[in-house]
């Protein structure tokens, strides 16, 4: 796996057609999670979705939200909420202790840019989630293929939206996770022919000469058309127009191969290493290899300079809820009203994260997490006795309703949806 490589294919994340960003949203898509586990704590869904509503209900949900906040109809000063904007380039300047960042406003109308314009700003939040820029990894002949053969299209699954669009096509599914399965469910039913490549053995299921879905996890899928599973791709040879996978079966190059394989953890607009607040014993790595973000305090503070912070670095989370109390904590932070370790304090915690395994993957360890920021904060206003400064947070520890159904989604969804 090569993240550079994956960078180098230049995938535009400029919509055409709107002059914005595209997201990885598609027809018939429905949440992991129950709404009342994913939804703000202060805000609640509407009655009427179900409990795993569709794309156009979480839409509606997030724009309720923003309106009950007066997050976009605001005229107030200290407020300014720049919609349509593309952040170009940021850099920390340690002179005046700034932010400066380079942007450009999008005239969504017309699909042309204006002219590019500077602020600067005390602090950086980055916002911008983990399904940003799609992840394609690199195996021999891949390159080739896009060379030499336009007629099969290679796509990522943030590309994907509906099932129609591959109405008798033969397709190869890369990944087998989310997106990857729940695609391939919908394929089933007008492709083809459907295969899937996948990294995780045990999703591997043998049979005499072909490998299939184990029932449970093809639930939901066509059963006169279900998909055939492979373990990784070992190489494509344009020349044999075969597909050859790490067990060394082989099936023809599809008419199309869709990448289901997750992003990468990159911010263009930060191009040069961001220059220490503190005087560190070594040189600070670079803030991200593409598939990891290093060096965040909580998973969140980067270490060298805390005027700097990145949500929803970890996966496996429900986003809401964590952006809740990572919010909750920055704020109080920026405030001064917490204070924070030391840098060799700091970058101690870093290393005992990194040495877990899978430290970026947080699943029920979400609720210690953001017990844990609530308790610092907390501590904070306890410890507060002489001018009170500091609120005790409205947030309170996750009760054990929501990590019962936190713990049991997957039963829930399937009861639900069926698969």
């Amino acid at each position: 796996d090569n993240a550079a490589h994956a960078i180098r294919q230049n995938y535009d994340e400029r919509s055409l057609t709107t002059g914005g960003f595209p997201t990885p949203l598609y027809e018939n898509l429905h949440t992991n999670l129950p709404k009342d586990v994913m939804q703000y704590s202060d805000f609640e869904f509407p009655e009427h979705p179900p409990d795993f509503p569709d794309r156009h209900a979480v839409h509606e949900y997030i724009h309720a939200y923003a309106d009950s906040k007066v997050l976009i109809h605001t005229n107030l000063p200290e407020f300014n909420l720049c919609l349509n904007t593309e952040v170009i380039n940021v850099t920390y300047n340690t002179e005046q202790n700034q932010w400066i960042c380079q942007m450009r406003k999008l005239d969504v109308d017309a699909g042309s840019d204006k002219e590019t314009y500077t602020e600067t700003f005390d602090a950086l939040l980055i916002c911008t989630g983990r399904v940003s820029h799609p992840y394609i990894p690199d195996v021999p002949g891949l390159e080739q293929l896009k060379a030499e053969s336009p007629s099969t299209k290679i796509i990522h699954s943030k590309e994907y939206r509906r099932a129609s669009d591959f109405t008798d096509k033969y397709v190869l599914i890369v990944g087998g996770a989310s997106s990857g399965t729940d695609i391939s469910r919908q394929l089933s039913y007008t492709a083809r022919s459907v295969h899937m490549s996948v990294s995780d053995d045990r999703l591997v299921q043998k049979t005499d000469t072909s490998l299939t879905l184990s029932p449970e996890l093809g639930a939901g899928c066509n059963p006169e058309n279900p998909p055939k599973r492979h373990p990784r791709i070992k190489k494509i040879s344009v020349e044999n127009k075969q597909v050859e996978f790490t067990d060394n079966t082989e099936i023809p190059i599809p008419d199309v191969i869709i990448y289901a394989t997750g992003y990468l953890s990159v911010y263009p607009f930060i191009r040069n290493s961001i220059q220490p607040l503190f005087s560190a014993l070594d040189t600070p790595q670079p803030l991200t290899d593409g598939h990891a973000v290093f060096d965040l305090y909580k998973y969140l503070l980067y270490i060298h300079n805390p005027l700097l912070s990145i949500f929803g670095v970890p996966s496996k989370i429900v986003p809401f809820p964590l952006f809740e109390y990572q919010a909750m904590f920055v704020a109080q932070v920026y405030q001064g009203n917490v204070r924070l370790p030391s840098l060799m304090q700091m970058e101690s915690m870093w290393q005992n994260i990194i040495k877990e395994a899978d430290p970026y993957v947080m699943g029920m360890k979400q609720v210690d997490y953001e017990n844990d920021l609530l308790a610092i904060v907390n501590e904070a206003a306890s410890s507060d006795t002489e001018n009170r400064s500091i609120r005790h947070s409205r947030l309170g520890r996750v009760s054990e309703h929501w990590i019962d159904r936190r713990k049991h989604t997957f039963e829930l969804r399937k009861k639900y949806l069926g698969y």
